[in-house]
């Protein structure tokens, strides 16, 4: 997992490319859209997984345990790499670290946050 947050680009994306499952359609979403990108395990997802919190089987990545809430209400948890680019762009990326998520990685943007918290800090 920690592999996914070296390899995130090391600045904020200006726009994202997105195919329609259906029809193949290629469409470019201006970043200042969105609330978060959620790259997935599938796209079938669980309607009824319950997110746990501060995960003691999470696996150990280094970088900062963050609490985020976005302003729709959802809550999740996650790692964020430790740098200046987490403070001065504006967006990151997150790695969740339920182990039983459909997200493998999220890229969130700060202005749909109602709220953050450092949980910690994971070292390996």
């Amino acid at each position: 997992m920690e592999e996914l947050l070296i390899r995130a680009p090391h600045r904020a994306p200006e726009s994202f490319r997105v195919r329609s499952l259906e029809t193949d359609i290629v469409e470019e979403i201006s970043a200042e859209e969105i609330k978060a990108v959620f790259y997935v395990n599938s796209f079938d997802g669980d309607a009824h997984h319950e997110s746990l919190n501060f995960h003691s089987r999470a696996p150990i990545v280094h970088g900062i345990w963050m609490r985020l809430q976005f302003l729709d209400g959802e809550v999740m948890e996650g790692i964020v790499y430790n740098s200046i680019r987490y403070l001065i762009d504006p967006g990151f990326f997150l790695l969740p670290t339920d182990p039983e998520s459909n997200n493998r990685l999220v890229y969130v943007r700060k202005s749909w946050l109602s709220d953050h918290r450092v949980l910690g800090m994971r070292k390996l």
